[in-house]
């Protein structure tokens, strides 16, 4: 699947997770994903903990809540 944005940028969020970088930032792609990420490191971290915490596919969890800055209220 492709994500296009109003700029014209196009992302492929198939296949497996990846970081990426285009001209407005840093990216974790893959499995249907698309995460906004501060810079490569951050984006490594995140597919890591993707990969400990979540399924093949699991991708509904928030970037901030699998880098652990937000905890859900319980």
């Amino acid at each position: 699947m492709k994500v296009r944005f109003s700029d014209g940028m196009e992302l492929d969020t198939s296949g497996k997770l990846r970081v990426v970088h285009r001209k407005d930032g840093w990216y974790v792609v893959g499995q249907g994903m698309l995460a906004a990420v501060d810079d490569p490191k951050e984006g490594e971290r995140l597919i890591e903990e993707l990969r400990q915490r979540g399924g093949k596919n699991d991708a509904f969890r928030s970037r901030r809540q699998v880098l652990g800055r937000d905890r859900p209220k319980t």
